[in-house]
């Protein structure tokens, strides 16, 4: 071992305590770094499988009724790849025991198996067979919630009729990765689950034969860019058969989620860790200066006994390398882990066949980088010092620092009021900028991270009261298939108070009957009625 590198171990086992503070901070910069960024990879590549995997449909247009064979201008449209039709409505779910509503949303899929668009995962069981003609897959989350296992028998509401259903097995889709209700902001699989019936058997249930209500499409990779435009002429197309809704890939709610937490992760992943890296170079900068002037005559010795400018320069960068690895090296090791706690929190809300935390050789090569560039960027003015220093003047001490008057002293009202105590703390503030700027960012950074963090909770507090109090004010939502007049309204109305004692809630529930606040909305639609109030 040479003469320098006995000197770095003791400089380093000198000043431990120090340079632990800053290989922490570095630490933490990049296991947020590698951490999110891990995270990021891993639901973005879960996302691209599971897409191609189910083939994710483009678009979908929701209609009252149109008759297949009507879609042959739709699939002709330039830039139309392929459409499928099918079928969907909402429906109850009648489980025995269990006295609260449950709400389900019935899809059609082929009898037999077969590349389609939105296409499911069998997870337990098989997919349909030729046994029986009233075969359902059900949602796994949904299942889980309800001990619902393949082989047994469950009853759907389907068209104002109770329907017995066989269970042949739980399946997950893309277009459910984050499965919401109507009018919920979260996943609840004890309330809410897809059913996919065989479409021959959905087509007269519903009596739908030759028919359907939605419309999948996938598009051309050179017209994904022509979506909206697209979607404006297939609703001219279909205008008579009544087009709801036409919604691009980009507003569907399941993949609107999924995408927007994506990119969330992404610029987290950039915005947090070079919070901690820049005050890490700044207080690592502010250490080696220091460190420079306190062994200007041992640097001095050094340069008399023949050490170059290069070696001794390379000398004191190995000290703030020797940081920004430590903290690199134990930061990728503790962003794996963060990136394999967040994937098991996002199990929790997103279904993906396969979601597991990978090892991204690139982004901990990235972690790695970056503190080590940040530790050189921030032991380089220190460093750069040596090459200033003559071996003759660099032996004798470093004259005293040039005094005189700071600028806060030409504010008499301020100034003269204070004690030499104060005075002496302004004048070491003002006249040491880099040390004072460093403290400064330090400290606005540790602030930005604490308010950052309890405003997401105030944020989250003030949007679920917004939403409860002023915007989803009802205890119980009613939506009807098809136009009702005023009087299902009154009769629902009726029918929820028989048993209320409440004459204060039965009155303000007549009044909002009478000056018709509760507003009838076409059930194919999805549009609730608001028959009782909160």
């Amino acid at each position: 071992m040479t003469a320098l590198n006995r000197k770095l171990l003791r400089d380093l086992k000198a000043a431990a305590g120090m340079l632990l503070a800053i290989t922490g901070i570095i630490t933490v910069g990049v296991t947020c770094y590698v951490g999110l960024g891990s995270s990021y990879h891993n639901l973005s590549e879960a996302k691209r499988r599971y897409y191609a995997q189910c083939r994710m449909a483009d678009f979908s247009v929701e209609l009252k009724k149109v008759p297949i064979s009507e879609l042959g201008a739709v699939a002709e449209l330039p830039g139309v790849a392929e459409i499928r039709p099918r079928i969907q409505f909402f429906a109850a779910v009648d489980l025995e025991d269990v006295r609260e509503p449950l709400n389900g949303l019935v899809l059609s899929l082929p009898d037999r198996a077969k590349p389609i668009l939105d296409d499911v995962v069998v997870l337990r069981g098989s997919y349909f067979t030729d046994r029986r003609e009233n075969e359902v897959l059900i949602s796994e989350s949904f299942a889980k919630a309800h001990r619902i296992t393949p082989g047994q028998w469950i009853h759907l509401i389907l068209n104002n009729r109770r329907q017995e259903v066989f269970v042949v097995g739980t399946a997950i889709s893309s277009e459910f990765v984050y499965m919401l209700g109507p009018g919920a902001i979260t996943p609840d699989p004890k309330h809410f689950g897809v059913f996919y019936l065989k479409h021959t058997f959905a087509e007269d249930v519903f009596d739908f034969s030759g028919a359907a209500n939605q419309i999948l499409g996938r598009l051309d990779a050179s017209a994904r860019d022509r979506c909206p435009e697209l979607l404006r002429r297939m609703e001219s197309l279909l205008a008579s058969y009544g087009v709801f809704t036409t919604t691009p890939l980009a507003d569907q709610f399941s993949n609107r989620f999924l995408s927007q937490e994506i990119q969330g992760l992404w610029s987290f992943a950039l915005i947090t860790p070079t919070m901690f890296l820049a005050v890490a170079a700044l207080v690592l900068n502010v250490f080696l200066t220091r460190l420079t002037r306190q062994q200007r005559t041992v640097i001095g010795t050094l340069k008399a006994l023949g050490y170059s400018d290069r070696e001794l320069f390379w000398h004191l960068q190995k000290l703030g390398v020797a940081v920004g690895l430590l903290g690199g090296l134990l930061g990728c090791a503790l962003g794996f882990w963060l990136a394999g706690a967040m994937s098991s929190m996002y199990r929790l809300f997103f279904q993906f066949p396969e979601f597991e935390n990978q090892w991204w050789l690139g982004t901990h090569l990235t972690g790695l980088g970056i503190s080590v560039g940040c530790s050189v960027l921030g032991s380089l003015r220190g460093s750069r010092a040596v090459l200033r220093l003559h071996p003759a003047e660099a032996m004798r001490p470093a004259a005293p620092r040039q005094g005189g008057a700071v600028w806060l002293e030409r504010v008499a009202w301020f100034w003269k009021p204070l004690s030499s105590g104060w005075r002496m703390v302004f004048r070491n503030t003002l006249r040491s900028r880099v040390r004072t700027i460093a403290g400064l960012f330090a400290a606005a950074m540790g602030a930005s991270v604490l308010v950052n963090a309890w405003m997401m909770a105030d944020s989250m507090t003030y949007f679920l009261d917004f939403q409860f109090r002023h915007l989803l004010r009802s205890d119980m939502d009613l939506s009807f298939k098809d136009e009702r007049s005023d009087d299902a309204l009154l009769e629902a109305t009726a029918f929820s108070l028989q048993n209320d004692p409440d004459a204060t809630v039965l009155g303000r529930l007549r009044a909002q009957v009478e000056s018709a606040a509760a507003v009838l909305i076409d059930g194919a639609t999805g549009g609730p009625l608001r028959a009782l109030a909160a």
